[in-house]
């Protein structure tokens, strides 16, 4: 009988287990299914960019109208309600609040 048929008869060398490498892949492997799930569409992610952009526009929009408000140019609402409501910081607001949409 050759050589290689013995061998391959022969019972396997016995490894011991190395706990510490399995549950490291096990917390890869979980941790990749997590971010399978967590994965987002590219359609969500289109329109979480154009809401985030949105938000920018808009909020460079009421900046803009300030502007020009304080200059002189037009009154669109009275001096005291539009300080307070539609000011800078309304426009800052609105594109922080987009900034972040973009970013997550």
């Amino acid at each position: 009988m050759p050589e290689s048929r013995t061998r391959r008869k022969a019972k396997p060398v016995s490894r011991k287990r190395n706990k510490a490498r399995e549950s490291r892949v096990r917390g890869t492997q979980t941790a990749q299914e997590h971010a399978e799930k967590e994965k987002m569409s590219p359609e969500a992610y289109r329109r979480r960019r154009i809401r985030g952009w949105g938000l920018v526009a808009l909020g460079v929009i009421v900046g803009v109208q300030h502007l020009v408000h304080h200059l002189g140019f037009y009154t669109l609402v009275s001096n005291g309600w539009d300080d307070i409501i539609a000011g800078y910081p309304l426009a800052s607001l609105l594109g922080v609040a987009g900034a972040i949409v973009l970013s997550k």
